[in-house]
């Protein structure tokens, strides 16, 4: 699921390469992505149109066409967004390609079709589900210290990795970045927002905005094609068996809430006890607490 820095990376390339191209075909492969709002057909609608602005809200991308027409995109959990050169082929699954006056396209893949293409008229957002229902944007200024605990007070039943990927919260952590930002304040995932002490939050905070910052640096620097997840900068997300960066312990993999989730259990303890015992040594790990 490409992720907040991912979608910042993926924004800023079409603004410098799609703004201003105009739509000549659509190819439709797999209408259940789609979500059409307004009520016209989907390539009357989108035919002719002049990409006007491309952004980020949340986990959504937002292209604003000519005439006030937007699609707002949520790529879900496998969805890639591929700007196809004339010489190139589609790298995925097509679900759906616009095709540019330039001779290149942007195409939609998903392997499971799970993608959501809204189609609306501009100011029309609110019936995309979750779009306006987004919480603080962690970018924006906003997003101070003393909103964030304001956010927590909210929260204090909430174990912290469910609290920080809640986009109705705080907009957007995805699952990756919440996995590097506890590994950064040292907290483990299933700790109780309210037993976090007044410095334990300030490190949380400052781990948000450093981590995602860090992550849209590396994804720039890699300069990948857009269809491309960089995720090489990442110290234990899907780093299950390997050695802490910090500290040299096993790298865990535990569930939460029926995500996966990944930390070393030395560098965050837990503050209570847990069913599996992750700080005992490599081989005994999954012994039951009693």
């Amino acid at each position: 699921m490409p992720e907040l820095p991912d979608l910042l990376y993926i924004a800023g390339r079409l603004q410098r390469t799609v703004v201003g191209r105009t739509i000549r075909a659509t190819t439709v492969k797999q209408p259940v992505v789609i979500r059409n709002l307004v009520d016209r057909p989907f390539d009357e609608i989108l035919i002719g149109r002049e990409f006007r602005t491309i952004g980020v809200r949340g986990p959504f991308l937002r292209w604003g066409f000519s005439e006030g027409i937007e699609v707002v995109i949520n790529l879900m959990l496998a969805g890639r967004l591929q700007h196809q050169q004339a010489t190139e082929k589609p790298r995925g699954f097509l679900c759906l390609s616009l095709g540019l006056d330039d001779g290149t396209a942007l195409n939609i893949c998903d392997d499971h079709a799970m993608t959501k293409v809204y189609i609306v008229r501009e100011g029309d957002d609110a019936s995309i589900p979750k779009f306006a229902l987004q919480g603080i944007d962690i970018l924006s200024p906003a997003f101070t210290p003393d909103a964030f605990r304001t956010m927590a007070a909210a929260h204090t039943r909430r174990q912290v990795r469910v609290f920080i990927n809640d986009h109705s919260a705080l907009s957007a952590i995805g699952n990756a970045y919440a996995d590097e930002i506890l590994f950064e304040a040292r907290i483990h995932p299933k700790t109780f927002v309210s037993r976090l002490s007044t410095g334990e939050l300030e490190l949380l905070y400052t781990a948000i905005r450093s981590v995602i910052a860090g992550g849209t640096r590396h994804v720039e620097n890699a300069g990948q094609p857009i269809e491309v997840k960089v995720r090489t900068h990442m110290k234990v997300r899907n780093r299950k068996g390997e050695p802490c960066p910090r500290c040299g312990t096993t790298i865990r993999r535990e569930g939460v809430r029926g995500h996966d989730v990944f930390f070393c259990p030395a560098c965050q303890p837990s503050s209570r006890p847990l069913f599996i015992n992750w700080e005992k040594p490599s081989g005994s790990g999954r012994d039951r607490l009693s």
